[in-house]
């Protein structure tokens, strides 16, 4: 069994204009509606490649009912506290001149230390049976700095994935050594404050959490690809080239698809490669969609791994 944790879930509205233009009108051309927060979509991803997987977390009681019908729609374990308030909605709005995606996202709920003490309750008891717990996404306001790390001590003994930027990132690696970060890029500058220019310095960037007790580390780089690095490895593997309909969730399919990569191959470096497929398969899914298995499996055999 695999536990994803997802502390601040949402509604994931994506809508389609022509050109996004800031103070006028924009005429929505298409739009979707999708059950959305970083850790129900790697629970969704590795469910959709095969795994037993339950995902937990907080959230509002308004929109409560409507999330948890459509977790069961996508046949996903899902045991979460309520909290006055409700489930936020974050806007995604796709310009189509190429200019990107411009997000809006809410802050969610709100919690308190009660609720907090109630929710490591939880996590202890639906984790028992884990050997693998994926903690993701943006805390909900209330939550105090280093909630990250506070959750990774609760879980000693767990093999936890953190994708996490900034503080969270760095008092989580210093208080607790999860098995796996996965920062991108820019997340990777943000947290460190530099900038990171080439190949050696990406390593070297990761090698310093390495040295502070962290197992792996795998950087996404979006078109440059993605590195992996570990005490004694560095690899490196180019971006599966694939017609890019959508870049949002590409992290998390990568988290989902290094989960059945580590379930099958019990090696983290192997697992890489299934992580590339993955965020390669949801990009070629408009929206908030995710992944589709077969695209995945097409993709697999494209991925190209090379020693640094």
């Amino acid at each position: 069994m695999i536990t994803t944790i997802c502390l601040n879930p949402c509604f994931d509205r994506t809508v389609e204009v022509d050109s996004l233009q800031p103070g006028k009108v924009n005429r929505i051309r298409a739009a979707r509606d999708d059950m959305g927060g970083k850790g129900i979509n790697v629970a969704v991803v590795a469910g959709r490649l095969g795994l037993e997987v339950q995902c937990i977390g907080i959230m509002g009681e308004n929109g409560a009912n409507e999330l948890s019908a459509r977790m069961d729609r996508e046949n996903l374990k899902h045991s979460f506290l309520t909290v006055p308030g409700r489930v936020r909605t974050n806007m995604k709005i796709v310009s189509m001149d190429g200019k990107g995606v411009t997000e809006l996202n809410e802050p969610g709920a709100d919690v308190d230390d009660k609720v907090l003490s109630a929710f490591f309750d939880l996590a202890r008891r639906e984790t028992e049976n884990s050997d693998m717990v994926v903690l993701t996404g943006s805390l909900p306001p209330g939550c105090p700095e280093g909630t990250y790390r506070e959750l990774l001590n609760v879980l000693k003994g767990k093999k936890c994935v953190l994708d996490n930027e900034g503080k969270e990132l760095e008092l989580a690696v210093k208080g607790a050594a999860p098995f796996l970060i996965k920062p991108n890029l820019h997340e990777l500058q943000a947290t460190l404050g530099i900038e990171l220019r080439t190949m050696r310095t990406i390593r070297d960037a990761a090698l310093l959490f390495i040295r502070l007790g962290v197992k792996h580390a795998i950087v996404s780089m979006g078109e440059m690809g993605a590195m992996y690095v570990s005490e004694d490895r560095t690899l490196f593997s180019p971006a599966v080239r694939v017609e890019t309909k959508s870049t949002v969730g590409a992290g998390d399919a990568m988290i989902g698809g290094i989960l059945m990569g580590y379930e099958k191959e019990k090696d983290m470096s192997r697992a890489f490669r299934y992580g590339m497929a993955a965020g390669a398969a949801s990009v070629m899914t408009e929206g908030t969609q995710l992944i589709r298995r077969e695209d995945f499996e097409r993709l697999l055999d494209q991925v190209r791994i090379q020693e640094v």
